[in-house]
Formats: structure tokens, C-alpha cells, sequence
């Protein structure tokens, strides 16, 4: 699971990103630093063949109201309604300088992942129009040996080089 991630404008990659999104969407406010289900963020979706940062809000509104889903594993979103079509032909990448995650294991405690030698991750992700709006969710998949002391998922981290197959490529 991932419940909150950080997008620093310390960091040159994303300030450009959230610049570049503000430029094209003036009136839509973005959030920046911890990230909250909710907030409407710079993501990366595919425009004519580029990959382009827009203001979306984290969470698909939960089928029947009440809540929002802010994340679908990524074994099974091909099997849920919810998910299917996004998968299929509305995939993005979400930037970040770390994610959140809180231990399931004995005291509760929040920790931070990044990558050491990347100082800008990429988080696969999904997204669609509901209301009008559009709205986001991260796939997550079981935790790798990095994690698992903390918890037993986290999201699915795209290298930069992975981004463009990600987005484009709907095999």
C-alpha cells in the first residue's frame, strides 16, 4: 500500500514538472511536499506521443460513495471493473522524491523510501475522468526485500527509461 508520498521542489526534476503543469493548467492548485490521498498533483500522462505533466487528483471515488481507492494491485487490476479500461489504455507515471509507508509489523512507525542513486522515482500508476474530473490511483505489488520488514506491499517504481513504454505501450 502506499498512502502518502513526497514531491519536493528542492528537487530540480519536479519543480520543472509542477512549473511546466502550473504553465498549462493556471487555475488548478497543486500540492507539494507530503502528499495526501486527495491532492491534486503533477503526473505524468501521454499526449501525443510525449509524456506530459497535468494536475490530477489521488483517488478514484469509491464505487457507491464513501471514500476514495487510492491504490489497485497490480496482479489483479486487470480483473477489476474499477481498473480494467485504465489499464488497458490510460496508464501514467506518478514523480516523487520518496514514499511513505508505515509499519505493519509491532509499533507503528512512518518510513521514508527513495532511491539512492536516483533522486526523482516514478510510481506506475492509473488514471481516469469521473465527474469531470480526473482523478489517479498507484498499482502497488508485493513488497521486495528492501520493504519487507516494514510492510508487505509497496508501489511499483518505474526507472526513467521505462516511463514512455509504460504510458505508450498498451501491451
Amino acid at each position: 500500500m502506499c498512502g502518502r508520498y513526497l514531491f519536493s521542489m528542492e528537487q530540480p526534476t519536479l519543480r520543472q514538472l509542477w512549473e511546466q503543469a502550473r504553465q498549462r493548467f493556471p487555475n488548478v492548485k497543486m500540492e507539494t511536499g507530503e502528499i495526501f490521498p486527495t491532492h491534486t498533483v503533477p503526473v505524468l500522462i501521454g499526449e501525443e506521443n510525449t509524456l506530459s505533466p497535468r494536475p490530477i487528483k489521488w483517488g478514484f471515488p469509491r464505487v457507491g460513495g464513501g471514500g476514495t481507492v487510492i491504490n489497485a494491485r497490480s496482479e489483479t487490476a486487470g480483473e477489476k471493473k474499477m481498473f480494467r479500461n485504465s489499464l488497458m489504455c490510460r496508464r501514467c507515471a506518478i514523480p516523487a522524491s520518496g514514499f511513505y509507508e508505515w509499519a505493519h509489523y509491532g509499533e507503528r512507525q512512518k518510513y521514508r523510501f527513495t532511491l539512492p542513486e536516483e533522486p526523482v522515482l516514478y510510481l506506475a500508476g492509473l488514471y481516469h475522468t469521473f465527474g469531470g474530473e480526473q482523478r489517479f490511483v498507484i498499482l502497488t505489488e508485493p513488497a521486495n526485500a528492501s520493504m519487507q520488514a516494514v510492510h508487505d506491499r509497496m508501489p511499483v517504481v518505474l526507472k526513467r527509461n521505462e516511463l514512455k513504454t509504460w504510458v505508450f505501450d498498451n501491451t
